[in-house]
């Protein structure tokens, strides 16, 4: 840009004479290009830039694009949230998975050595197949501590009765790791939401940046005394 401005006034001083600003119809037509040129260069340029918007929008949907939108050249910051994006979703999917597997596994170990069907039932009825070897020992102790509303009907879809307490306390194993797996779904969640926002932040801080540090240039027919003539104005923001 630097060149440019001096091409220009040099351009301009043979133009004109030293002390005395006379203008033709040609040097006219002339200076009103050279003045527009560097406003059109610059309007364009802009026009080029990534919008801020555009950018945080993007993020918001993969974390990095809107770093890559910005500048495909030097998107690391990018990156980094992509690939922690992706550590989360497989994490997620891997534990939901596991959850499923465990949750058949156990609910065939409650049919096949309980006599259960926990298909339809509550998750205390889950819990209290877990903590107790049949349906008896089970209200009894709900009728000793007053628990009225706990205690399950004595009828066939409510009975089990384990062979061994050693399924009983695999049951239970099976049963609490799926919990402790779906648990940590929702903290998952949180956290590629978390990603997507500061990603989409900082794609957005960039692209703005990114207009700011154009260079502005102006040219005026009056100079800054309030004389005619010709002004150059070249700015540049770091």
């Amino acid at each position: 840009m630097n060149k440019l401005a001096n091409r220009i006034f040099k351009k301009i001083s043979s133009y004109f004479k030293v002390g005395c600003w006379t203008l033709d119809i040609q040097k006219l037509i002339f200076l009103t290009f050279i003045s527009l040129f560097p406003v059109i260069t610059v309007a364009q340029t802009q026009d080029n830039l990534p919008s801020p918007r555009g950018a945080f929008l993007r993020s918001l949907v993969v974390p990095g694009w809107g770093h890559y939108y910005t500048d495909k050249t030097d998107w690391n910051r990018g990156k980094y949230h992509l690939a922690g994006e992706a550590v989360l979703v497989l994490t997620y999917f891997g534990l939901d998975i596991r959850a499923n597997r465990l949750e058949n596994d156990f609910y065939t170990l409650a049919l096949s050595k309980a006599g259960a069907d926990l298909s339809e039932k509550s998750r205390d009825y889950l819990i209290a197949i877990g903590n107790y070897d049949n349906l008896r020992e089970y209200n009894d102790a709900q009728l000793r501590a007053r628990n009225w509303n706990s205690i399950y009907p004595d009828t066939p879809e409510y009975r089990w009765s384990w062979e061994s307490s050693a399924q009983r306390s695999q049951y239970q194993d099976a049963r609490e790791q799926v919990d402790r797996n779906r648990g940590q779904l929702p903290t998952l969640i949180s956290l590629m939401v978390v990603n997507r926002l500061v990603s989409g932040i900082s794609a957005f801080i960039k692209a703005r940046d990114m207009g700011k540090n154009l260079p502005e240039a102006s040219f005026s027919y009056v100079n800054q005394f309030g004389q005619q003539g010709v002004t150059a104005n070249l700015r540049f923001n770091f």
